[in-house]
């Protein structure tokens, strides 16, 4: 470990989500059925900083790209959940202006 890496463990420490992908991309695609299933719902779940903290690691990111390549339309946030977040305030702020102003 050289000494950047230990800095930055210092100053941001790896949950144990990121600690677990990290292990799982390294094996891919060398992955059982179960184990994909679960690296694809935890990498769903990582933080933006999470996932660019692996895109940094020469050797993850290949394995990333070759993740993504296999498994692209199965990571991609779903629509819907989008629209949701995006409607549902958007609405009630409507509702809220409606009742306010009669």
């Amino acid at each position: 470990m050289s000494k950047y890496e230990s800095r930055i463990e210092r100053w941001r420490p790896q949950s144990p989500t990121l600690q677990e992908v990290e292990k799982s991309l390294d094996r891919y695609p060398d992955l059982s059925e179960p184990e994909l299933a679960a690296l694809m719902r935890q990498f769903r779940s990582l933080s933006l900083v999470d996932k660019a903290v692996i895109m940094g690691d020469v050797r993850l990111s290949r394995k990333l790209a070759l993740f993504y390549r296999d498994h692209e339309p199965d990571l991609q946030a779903p629509v819907a959940g989008l629209v949701l977040y995006i409607l549902l305030p958007a609405a009630l702020a409507v509702a809220g202006v409606r009742l306010f102003l009669g």
